[in-house]
């Protein structure tokens, strides 16, 4: 077994690799927190340094265990974004260094039973960690096809909606029964892989990509830190998504895609024995359905709508499925053209095969979720965010409960 350990010193290559200077110019850094400390000096170079800092503030208002206990979460990203052409001379080359830092754990993580969460920046219990999240090169080869290889966020670019961002619960970044898969889940937040994504434009208006990714992130064993190690049975997770994307820029009128994904290395079945009396051994399989469109468009702002459908084959993961669908509206507000208040809707279907291997009654959870995100200043945003969760996690004590969350997000 091979495992490397990767060092925030990669932060030196930037400032090594800053050779061509340009005039053009920089994003307004001093409007940020901190001013710009340097970072109009490395945009002219080629690097565009980004710090936001979230802080996230849960509470269960119902009735019930937890009620009244405030939760704390927090998430610092850290990204330098680097252009090849003033970097290096590389035409068509673009670069991602991206650190992560999280603490806080789950809200109602004393039970540990919700396994899909509340809170989009959640990590696992133990996982509170400073770590390399991505760090990859991405190359035009033409015009139409691209190629990306290095530590990639697979939600980076798959099963994405841009108006379900709005939203904190976790299933709007990627449907829980692909989240839930593989030995340490697929490569997203909080721990991601080595991957290979080529992107390939074959009509203004259409995309196809497809991505191979190492089949279990970082080290199951140890969540702290950043972690490449390919060990004997680890296999990879093939995936592709085929896209129509019309309109483009302000002009973008939605998406719809169908993506389908699996695993080359096998799974225990749930519940079928081999005549040896040992688990079946399945690959682990699915596709998804997404899609976005403006529903209406004023003077004020736009009213947008999505609804996303995933499902694998229900023999080695709990969650056989997920949906969820909603609505978001900009500029409800005079003269507050980019707040954003939205309301949705989810739904995670547990498979037949876990209901009988565990003896669970519970065949699905819901959760509903009002949001409402304004900027304060420059360098502010506050999004009071509330949801309303039935059956979630399995557990009674969450059935039918209220949770109201204020996020707060720092452009440092």
């Amino acid at each position: 077994m091979t495992l490397v350990r990767v060092a925030p010193l990669l932060t030196a290559l930037i400032a090594t690799q800053a050779l061509a200077e340009t005039s053009e110019a920089a994003p307004d850094y001093a409007a940020r927190l901190l001013g710009d400390v340097g970072r109009g000096g490395l945009y002219q170079r080629g690097v565009d340094m980004e710090i936001v800092y979230k802080l996230d503030l849960v509470g269960k208002l119902s009735h019930g265990a937890h009620q009244g206990h405030l939760y704390a979460l927090d998430n610092l990203d850290i990204k330098f974004t680097l252009d090849g052409a003033r970097l290096f001379g590389g035409e068509g080359t673009r670069g991602l260094i991206y650190f992560l830092g999280n603490h806080g754990g789950k809200p109602a993580l004393r039970n540990d039973r919700l396994p899909h969460g509340l809170d989009n920046i959640e990590v696992p219990a133990g996982a509170d960690t400073f770590k390399l999240y991505q760090a990859w090169l991405e190359r035009d080869m033409s015009d139409s096809l691209s190629i990306k290889a290095g530590l990639y966020d697979l939600n980076s670019e798959f099963y994405v909606t841009e108006t379900s961002a709005l939203f904190v619960h976790p299933t709007y970044g990627i449907g829980a029964e692909l989240a839930g898969t593989g030995r340490n889940g697929p490569s997203i937040f909080p721990t991601t892989s080595l991957a290979l994504r080529v992107n390939w434009h074959p009509a203004p208006q259409w995309s196809v990509q497809a991505a191979v990714l190492d089949g279990v992130p970082g080290d199951p064993d140890n969540p702290n830190g950043t972690h490449i190690q390919f060990n004997d049975g680890d296999g990879a997770l093939q995936i592709m998504e085929t896209a129509w994307l019309p309109g483009t820029g302000e002009s973008r009128l939605g998406k719809l895609a169908l993506g389908l994904w699996r695993y080359t290395r096998r799974f225990d079945d749930l519940v079928d024995l081999d005549a040896g009396g040992n688990p079946v051994q399945r690959h682990s399989q699915g596709f998804y359905l997404i899609g976005e469109s403006r529903l209406a468009k004023n003077a004020r702002g736009e009213t947008w709508g999505f609804l996303r459908w995933g499902r694998n084959d229900g023999d080695t993961t709990q969650f056989e499925s997920a949906w969820s669908g909603g609505l978001v509206w900009t500029g409800l507000i005079s003269g507050r053209p980019e707040d954003q208040f939205g309301l949705t809707v989810s739904q995670e279907n547990n498979g037949a095969k876990w209901l009988s291997a565990s003896g669970n009654p519970v065949r699905k959870e819901q959760a509903l979720e009002i949001a409402y995100r304004g900027a304060v200043n420059d360098w502010l945003t506050l999004q009071p965010f509330v949801q309303y969760l039935i059956d979630h996690g399995n557990d009674p004590t969450q059935n039918r409960s209220w949770w109201l969350g204020l996020r707060l997000e720092f452009n440092l």
